[in-house]
């Protein structure tokens, strides 16, 4: 009986396996190199955007600085005469009734001591008050101008003063404070219990104590009737 030789086909799929296999780990193992180095490459490369680190992770952000508005407050000046600005009334009626409005224009002087133009500011002390004293000057002054000086006075009356001659609109203060232009406005009425005759319808203007200036103008009273 004739015996025939074969080979061993597990021991040569056994060879071929481990050869294989080794070809597969050394082709892994270069690839996980080239990975290392491809990664260290990547992670090297310097930054190309315009963003920068700022050390706190943040993205920098622009400020909106916004430059502080300051108020200047005029610096009082030498103050001219109060102007009676028209239309102006020279004949009122002591009735109780009618209503009359009386503005002044606060001035500077520059055109001389006494005359000038518009001073433009609000805040400045405005009174306006009847008297049939004809020394209106002297008795504003009294006190070497102490008066005129505290400004928080003003509303006493002055010496002279009619104190009720005039019946002010709940709109209006006798003693006020001037607006934008420079200017005060009245509005009252003249009671019956003042007497007719010719009277000083007087108007002070006192910035701050600092600078002041009055004036007036005659008007004539007369009764109801």
């Amino acid at each position: 009986m004739q015996t025939l030789y074969r080979k061993n086909p597990t021991k040569l799929s056994s060879q071929t396996r481990k050869i294989a296999t080794g070809a597969i780990l050394l082709f892994a193992l270069s690839g996980l190199i080239s990975g290392f180095a491809v990664g260290a490459f990547v992670h090297l490369r310097p930054a190309t955007g315009t963003t920068h680190n700022t050390g706190s992770g943040a993205v920098p952000i622009a400020q909106n600085t916004r430059t502080p508005v300051i108020t200047r407050t005029p610096t009082p000046v030498k103050l001219g005469w109060p102007v009676f600005q028209q239309p102006f009334t020279f004949r009122q009626i002591a009735n109780g009734t009618t209503f009359y409005t009386v503005t002044i224009q606060v001035v500077d002087r520059s055109i001389d001591a006494s005359h000038g133009s518009p001073v433009h500011a609000t805040g400045i002390t405005c009174k306006i008050w009847l008297t049939k004293d004809a020394n209106v000057s002297g008795n504003i002054q009294t006190g070497n101008d102490e008066r005129l000086k505290s400004v928080d006075t003003i509303n006493q009356p002055f010496p002279g003063e009619i104190v009720g001659a005039l019946s002010f609109d709940p709109s209006t203060q006798q003693v006020q404070l001037s607006d934008a232009n420079g200017q005060a406005t009245w509005k009252y009425m003249i009671p019956t219990s003042v007497d007719p005759g010719g009277y000083q319808l007087v108007v002070l203007a006192d910035w701050n104590g600092i600078h002041y200036n009055w004036s007036w103008a005659n008007i004539e009273i007369k009764k109801a009737g």
